[in-house]
């Protein structure tokens, strides 16, 4: 009777450690699968916190692209070593257009970097699943985007040391930037015909660099728009 004891007592404390170990694995069950679900709303929320930062990017690079690509169009008249004509027998409205165009190309675009760079500093990288997006994400930011801020430097700095210097203290004419373009001081076709030749040459000069610029913000937009949709899928996942 008491070996009967025995082994009943023995089945019934390997019964206990049983449910214990099962009720254990199942808590731990619980507890991963609610870590896995905040990891995941974390994620989430990464995705659309950068999709937001992405959308205005892409609307702010548009908005610079055209007015490069205007600028382009208006410094193509003026590049040809040959004197363009047409442009000597502007009237004063047109020819003021016509400059104000040319400055277009002084524009910038400025990156919203601010959540992307909390992504990096902070393991939020790490929830991004996706290797494809960390791969676009790191050449958009780190290598795309540093490449058009050095080279709009250089645009920045030639424009207002040359081509910026020629329309302001030669043609007289003032162009205002924020926060919209326009002209506050208006040029002379008097003055435009005196200046042509230093206006051409620093037109050309400045011309390979904002086609340059402008193709590296071409790039960016075709990189942004494949990010925005390749985030865009997974967030309905």
């Amino acid at each position: 009777m008491e070996k009967n004891k025995t082994g009943k007592y023995f089945k019934y404390a390997i019964g206990e450690i049983i449910l214990v170990v099962i009720g254990i694995l199942i808590a731990l069950s619980i507890n991963n699968w609610n870590e896995n679900r905040k990891a995941d709303e974390l994620a989430k929320e990464n995705y659309l916190n950068i999709l937001t930062s992405l959308e205005q990017d892409l609307i702010k690079v548009k908005e610079i692209s055209s007015f490069n690509k205007k600028s382009l169009l208006a410094l193509r008249k003026i590049i040809p070593t040959k004197i363009n004509e047409n442009l000597l027998e502007l009237s004063e409205e047109d020819l003021n257009n016509y400059l104000l165009e040319i400055g277009y190309s002084v524009r910038s675009f400025i990156p919203q970097s601010g959540v992307y760079n909390i992504l990096t500093s902070n393991n939020g990288f790490d929830l991004i699943k996706s290797d494809k997006i960390k791969s676009l994400l790191i050449n958009l930011y780190d290598y795309q985007y540093k490449a058009y801020e050095d080279v709009d430097a250089q645009v920045d700095t030639k424009y207002h040391n040359q081509l910026g210097s020629v329309l302001r203290q030669k043609i007289v004419l003032i162009i205002e930037y924020k926060p919209n373009l326009f002209i506050t001081h208006r040029a002379t076709p008097n003055l435009f015909k005196k200046h042509y030749t230093k206006l051409a040459e620093a037109s050309r000069d400045i011309f390979p660099m904002i086609a340059f610029n402008t193709n590296s913000l071409i790039k960016i937009e075709e990189s942004i728009i494949e990010l925005i949709s390749l985030i865009k899928n997974e967030i309905k996942k």
